[in-house]
């Protein structure tokens, strides 16, 4: 369970390095461009190879005997190119449905943002369990 912690809290922090290098390429990505699926699938790819190469150095110990890691980053690659095209579309839904719900107010300008931000928890988790499994299981 303390391994699992550690883990976790170490993922947490490169996750949020990633975050933020995400969260920055994004927000630059819509000062010029309206396509917020567009944007979050440039910068979400970005980051996720920062967090993968990352968290296999220091996070997560290989397997040993198991299927070499350039392997396991094909995988997780495309693992994250579907989630990150469901995240994406998810993230322009939300992203309009609060410019709806506030029209006319200053959270229209952040709806982007804000939309990245309340989908960033479930991401991240889901990114735990599937490292975690990918390197030190598989």
């Amino acid at each position: 369970m303390k391994k699992l912690l550690k883990q976790g809290m170490e993922f947490i922090g490169i996750s949020g390095l990633g975050w933020i290098m995400d969260f920055t390429i994004f927000n630059l990505l819509n000062i010029k461009l309206s396509h917020v699926a567009i944007n979050n699938i440039l910068s979400s790819l970005v980051a996720v190879c920062f967090v993968f190469c990352v968290s296999t150095r220091k996070t997560f110990e290989q397997k040993p005997g198991g299927i070499s890691l350039k392997i396991k980053f094909v995988i997780y690659i495309v693992y994250q190119i579907v989630l990150i095209l469901v995240i994406s579309q998810l993230l322009a839904l939300i992203a309009t449905w609060l410019c709806k719900i506030f029209a006319g107010s200053v959270i229209v300008k952040f709806s982007a943002m804000v939309a990245k931000i309340l989908v960033t928890p479930i991401t991240m988790c889901m990114n735990f369990i599937v490292m975690k499994m990918l390197i030190e299981r598989i």
